[in-house]
């Protein structure tokens, strides 16, 4: 089992039909104990039944957006682990006008909502729980084939995805 002693945080879980749970499954498989965040209390009725199926009572709010959530965030990992050695980001978002009109009409709030959420987050996230992760970490996210290719009707979480592909190709650098 080779995350045996392994601690994670799973951050975007929204159902178990989502990437991020089946990553959680197969970790939870392979030994690792995690804790999950959800976004509101509608889907905190979803996210709670998963953690306890993965045997966890570790179940944070965590809207990416919000300052207070954001803050407090790696106080409760130590609390509850003391270190982790994974964190997994599953997180996007963007207006439903941003998707559902043509890219050239993504007004600059949508743009920046979902510039913020989809992509920021990852880098404010690892900021606020570096003290919290354990030196040997792993951090991963997840993308979409419509970062590096044009997909219909993706619109603006193309760029979106796109941006979150050359921030990771940036920290391969470092």
């Amino acid at each position: 089992m080779i995350m045996k002693g392994k601690k994670g945080l799973i951050v975007g879980l929204a159902n178990n039909k989502s990437i991020a749970y089946g990553i959680a499954k197969s970790c939870a498989e392979q030994g690792a104990d995690m804790a999950f965040t959800y976004l509101n209390d509608a889907l905190k009725k979803r996210v709670e039944p998963i953690a306890k199926e993965f045997g966890s009572d570790k179940v944070y709010e965590l809207d990416v957006s919000n300052e207070e959530h954001m803050a407090s965030i790696a106080s409760k990992i130590e609390k509850d682990f003391g270190k982790i050695d994974f964190l997994v980001h599953s997180v996007a978002f963007a207006p439903k006008e941003a998707l559902s009109e043509p890219f050239m009409k993504t007004t600059k709030q949508a743009f920046a909502i979902a510039m913020d959420i989809s992509v920021y987050s990852l880098i404010d996230l690892t900021n606020r729980l570096e003290s919290v992760l354990a030196d040997d970490a792993s951090i991963l996210t997840l993308s979409y084939l419509g970062g590096p290719k044009y997909v219909v009707n993706y619109n603006v979480m193309g760029v979106a995805k796109a941006a979150l592909d050359q921030q990771l190709d940036i920290w391969r650098l470092i």
